[in-house]
């Protein structure tokens, strides 16, 4: 689980050859995805396809929380 501050961000837009999965549990988030962005609330989900350039941040008032579920390739 991560908690972020309001208006703060975990770090800048980042990629990675895992898929990820973003779950709100409390807060306000902004999603960014490949140069798109969207506007979450609690119980709202994000996928992350591998490769993609993407990011998320509070832009509430109130702490974010949210789990980070991430597929890795065990096979390598």
């Amino acid at each position: 689980m991560s908690v972020v501050e309001p208006k703060q961000a975990t770090h800048a837009p980042h990629s990675h050859e895992e898929d990820e999965f973003f779950f709100i549990l409390e807060g306000t988030a902004e999603f960014y995805l490949d140069g798109k962005t969207v506007i979450g609330t609690p119980y709202s989900s994000f996928y992350c396809p591998p490769n993609s350039l993407h990011g998320i941040k509070n832009t509430g008032d109130t702490q974010l929380k949210y789990l980070v579920i991430k597929k890795y390739n065990l096979t390598k």
